[in-house]
């Protein structure tokens, strides 16, 4: 298990001790799936969350929320297969929203942009507010080498939020791709988050690269 700090140490022991006071309390066992996540404990969470979906298999409304929680544990260990196959089995109105970001992300980690793009043009149709939701779209049209559809996709989310870096990078890299005059969105990303805008940096070039269609990835094959 992962080295955790000493409140969620006492998260995972009152979950625990919910689990066993109250063995079909099934929301402590989601509960304590998502939390051995998020402390990337996956082997404890993985082998929690199947035993979970094995007692709860009559519940309806567990299993939607424990298919949510597994597919995170695979997703957080980048085994976007299974994670797939599990936010798949999603219908909960509630969830399903979520689970078709999860699905978007998981395409597109994986560099499967067409199928990563479905996704994420139906999680904005559900909730063009999602500023999630349109910078990954954003972020899969610069992927795929659509300029404009990712300009739009960008200028949507810095709708919802200017100060947000992702958007600001991506419309930022749109603008270079374009030879707009001011680019005003590279510098912005820059001032609002220095440290990840040098990671990112590095990049820029690869990134204008494919939006020029000098490189693909899948565009041709996928």
């Amino acid at each position: 298990m992962a080295k955790i700090d000493d409140e969620v140490q006492k998260d995972i022991k009152r979950l625990v001790k919910d689990i066993t006071e109250h063995p079909d309390h099934w929301q402590a066992y989601v509960d304590l799936v998502n939390v051995l996540t998020v402390t990337n404990s996956l082997v404890e969470a993985e082998e929690l969350a199947l035993k979970s979906l094995s007692i709860f298999k009559d519940n309806a409304d567990a299993q939607q929320e424990l298919f949510y929680a597994t597919g995170n544990v695979y997703y957080t260990a980048a085994d976007y297969t299974r994670a797939t196959s599990f936010f798949n089995k999603i219908t909960d109105e509630k969830l399903k929203h979520d689970a078709i970001m999860m699905q978007a992300q998981s395409f597109y980690a994986q560099n499967k942009f067409k199928q990563a793009l479905a996704f994420a043009l139906t999680a904005v149709q559900q909730d063009n507010q999602d500023l999630s939701a349109q910078v990954l779209l954003g972020n899969i049209w610069l992927s795929l080498g659509d300029s404009k559809a990712a300009r739009e996709a960008f200028d949507a989310a810095l709708a919802i939020n200017q100060a947000n870096y992702s958007a600001n990078f991506g419309r930022g890299v749109v603008a270079e791709a374009l030879n707009e005059q001011d680019n005003q969105w590279l510098q912005a990303a820059q001032n609002i988050n220095p440290k990840q805008y040098q990671a990112d940096a590095g990049r820029l070039d690869d990134l204008i690269k494919v939006m020029l269609g000098s490189t693909s990835d899948e565009r041709n094959s996928n």
